[in-house]
C-alpha cells in the first residue's frame, strides 16, 4: 500500500468521532485536485512559469503527506526541487511517472477508504 496507516493513525487519534468526516473530505478532495495540480504543472512547463509549475508541485506533496503517502510526496518534491531551480530537464518523463504513481495511490485510498 502506498499510504501509512500510522500516519492516519495520528489524525484518528487527535480528531476522534469527526476522523472520518475530516478524512473523506481529504481524499475527496484530493481525488479533485491531484489531476488539477498535474495538469498545472504541465501547463505551468508548457510556458515556462517556473512559480506555478513549484507551487503545484509543492501543494501536491504537502496534500498527499498529510494522509501518509510519502513515496508519492517524495515525487512531487523531486518536481518542486526542479521547478525551484528552473531546471526543467527530463520533467515531462517525471510527470507522466507522477501521473501513473497517482493513479496507483488513488487505489490504495480507494482500497482504504473501503476497509475503515
Amino acid at each position: 500500500m502506498a499510504i501509512d496507516p500510522a500516519a492516519i493513525e495520528e489524525y484518528r487519534d487527535v480528531l476522534g468521532d469527526e476522523f472520518a468526516e475530516f478524512f473523506i473530505d481529504l481524499i475527496d478532495s484530493f481525488f479533485v485536485s491531484g489531476p488539477e495540480f498535474i495538469q498545472d504543472m504541465k501547463n505551468a512547463l508548457a510556458t515556462n512559469d517556473d512559480e506555478l509549475f513549484t507551487r503545484s508541485a509543492h501543494t501536491m506533496k504537502s496534500n498527499c503527506k498529510t494522509f501518509g503517502a510519502y513515496e508519492f510526496a517524495d515525487k512531487a518534491y523531486q518536481l518542486e526541487k526542479l521547478g525551484a531551480s528552473k531546471n526543467f530537464s527530463g520533467v515531462p518523463e517525471m510527470i507522466a511517472s507522477l501521473e501513473v504513481a497517482y493513479e496507483d495511490l488513488l487505489v490504495d485510498l480507494h482500497e482504504f477508504l473501503s476497509i475503515r
